[in-house]
């Protein structure tokens, strides 16, 4: 990751446990995190929000837990099973505002894993978090189901805004070959961020894909500079994403 922080911007998920870990930093953590930002890399901590059901004083708590572990290292926040519908706007908005309130600077991501406003308009629901994930699943589904291949399932809303307001996450994406094609894609559908990988099961964020320097080479060699905002290392960073405004091969 630091090696790759020289070539791209690199933004990794700090994720020990689903969360952070009580009592002191990680020495280790300390150390990673340190090489990647020296690098020019940043760090967001991640946090679940259970659909808008885990209560905001715990996530607060965990905002507070990782800032007191990792102070200036922290760079923002990603929020994960996250569920944007008319009842939780008003949960979400107000988590957004708090970092924001914490630190101007820092990042909010949001991970609803799925594009469909549930009720919400498009400014609602891009109130919540300064980068929403609008997809999350494996490279290919059946019909019907979660895979990229189906995405974005009909809708094209999100065309209408800055790329850098959405990213893409792909797993199980078995080849170089089919990375580059869904680098393309995701580009095509306004994705500003995405991260490939040929990892899969149960966590397919345990380590970074076989393809990794390639996928960071090919995204150095765009026009415009770019950006890898989510990184995948074990506890340490638990998903990677790479940001693909105007992409072209």
């Amino acid at each position: 990751m630091t090696a790759a922080a020289s070539q791209v911007q690199v933004t990794a998920i700090l994720n020990p446990n689903s969360g952070p870990l009580s009592g002191p930093a990680d020495s280790n953590y300390i150390t990673a995190m340190t090489k990647l930002e020296n690098a020019g890399g940043k760090v967001i901590a991640y946090v679940d929000t259970a659909s808008g059901s885990a209560p905001l004083a715990t996530v607060e708590g965990e905002i507070s837990t990782y800032i007191g572990q990792y102070g200036n290292l922290i760079d923002g926040f990603f929020f994960d099973d996250m569920s944007v519908v008319p009842g939780t706007l008003a949960y979400y908005q107000s988590l957004d505002s708090y970092v924001k309130g914490l630190h101007s600077l820092y990042l909010v991501v949001g991970n609803p894993g799925q594009p469909f406003l549930n009720g919400v308009t498009p400014a609602n629901y891009l109130s919540t978090a300064d980068v929403l994930d609008t997809f999350e699943g494996p490279n290919t589904a059946p019909p019907g189901d979660a895979g990229f291949n189906n995405y974005p399932y009909g809708l094209n809303w999100f065309e209408n805004y800055e790329s850098s307001e959405f990213e893409n996450i792909i797993y199980d994406v078995p080849t170089s070959t089919d990375m580059l094609a869904d680098l393309d894609e995701a580009a095509e559908l306004n994705a500003g961020y995405v991260y490939i990988t040929d990892e899969g099961g149960a966590n397919p964020y345990s380590q970074l894909p076989s393809y990794w320097d390639q996928e960071v080479a090919t995204l150095a060699a765009t026009p415009e500079p770019s950006t890898l905002p989510l990184l995948a290392l074990g506890g340490i960073i638990a998903c990677t994403m790479f940001a693909v405004r105007r992409f072209a091969r």
